[in-house]
């Protein structure tokens, strides 16, 4: 069963914005065999999408996804807070 699921994140900063997506850039690399991951810029968002041809390995990939972005935000936050 082909799945493909989109997440937006509305960024209203460009810095973090650019920032978020070149930390995740690399991980869109050696992505399992019948999956795509694309992620772009549209005006104040990034938009991920994740096609693959199998359902679990679309949702593993999104589950993927968002524990790296939480993970830059809570080191994004941190970095703010102690001025690094």
């Amino acid at each position: 069963m082909k799945t493909r699921t989109s997440l937006t994140l509305d960024l209203s900063s460009a810095r973090v914005r650019e920032s978020l997506r070149s930390v995740l850039a690399p991980d869109n690399v050696g992505i399992p065999h019948g999956t795509r991951l694309s992620m772009v810029a549209r005006g104040s968002a990034l938009v991920f999408d994740v096609e693959s041809e199998s359902a679990s390995t679309a949702l593993s990939t999104v589950l993927a996804l968002l524990r790296d972005i939480t993970l830059f935000q809570e080191v994004w936050l941190l970095s703010q807070t102690s001025g690094a």
